[in-house]
Order: C-alpha cells, then structure tokens, then sequence
C-alpha cells in the first residue's frame, strides 16, 4: 500500500530494512522515530504504515487504531520527558501522508505559545550526541512497552 512518489512511504521502506537508528517502535498500524527537532526534547513522529492522504480516506477502524495509538505514544513521551504541554501537528502539506509531530513543549520555552514553525528550522534541530539520543530512545522505548504491549521495540 505504499505510493511510490512519497517521501514517507520511502522512510518506512528504510524502517522496515532496519536502516534507522532512530527508530523507537513498530506499533501495529504506524512507526514511532526519534525526531530531529530536538530543541523540544522527546519530539518525535508516528508515520501511518499504510499510505493516505487524509485520515477521512482512512479504513474508520484503522483510522482509530491510528489514533489509540498516537495516544499512547504521546503518554509514554509526557512520562519520560515530564513537557508541560504536548503539541500535536498532523498537516501533510509538505509530505502528503498521514503522520503526526509530537512536540513535547516546556515552561522555559520563551516561544511557547506559538506554533514551534515559526522558529527557524535552525534552532529547532538540536543533536542530543549519540548517547543523549541513545538514552532518550531507550526510556521512550521502555515506557511503550510497557503502556503498549504490541509494539515491536528494537534491539539497542
């Protein structure tokens, strides 16, 4: 089911080759990764395993699904991270398929109150270092498996 001129259906080829370090999880109708807009730590992307447009377009059960499990995904990056508010962005302007941003947002965030795109792309992407990024996959991984026992985590 995957469309052969989108972006993310290419990633998700890439994921189920397991060429993606930052991957965290394969739930039963998405991928969980690691963003790189790192500023807001724990920022990550669930990716639709199968390709639409718009979630209307979506099976209604699997659209659901989807969401059951944008939710726990959600919950386990809130309780590693500890946000203060969880941001949740599902557009496909730019890649037209069904994904979501999971931005966890903080009380020190001067720019808060305002959609995290109007900040330079620049400032958003933060590395972590590979072990920063490799300890924050980890708790995220380990919380999921514990709200979500169906997901596949992984080996580090």
């Amino acid at each position: 089911m995957a469309n052969s001129g989108c972006g993310i259906c290419a990633g998700i080829e890439r994921l189920e080759a397991g060429a993606n370090s930052d991957l965290i999880a394969e739930l039963p109708h998405s991928w969980m990764v690691l963003g790189d807009a790192q500023l807001y730590r724990g920022y990550c992307v669930m990716l639709a395993k199968h390709h639409a447009t718009e979630l209307f377009l979506m099976p209604p059960g699997e659209a659901r699904a989807l969401f059951d499990e944008l939710l726990t995904a959600s919950a386990a990056i809130a309780t590693v991270v500890k946000p203060l508010k969880m941001n949740y962005e599902c557009l496909g302007n730019a890649e037209p398929h069904v994904h979501w941003h999971l931005f966890p947002r903080y009380a020190d965030d001067t720019m808060r109150v305002q959609p995290i795109w109007v900040r330079p792309e620049a400032d958003r992407k933060r590395d972590l270092g590979n072990s920063g990024k490799r300890e924050l996959i980890a708790s995220i991984r380990g919380e999921l498996a514990r709200l979500a026992p169906a997901a596949r985590i992984p080996p580090s």
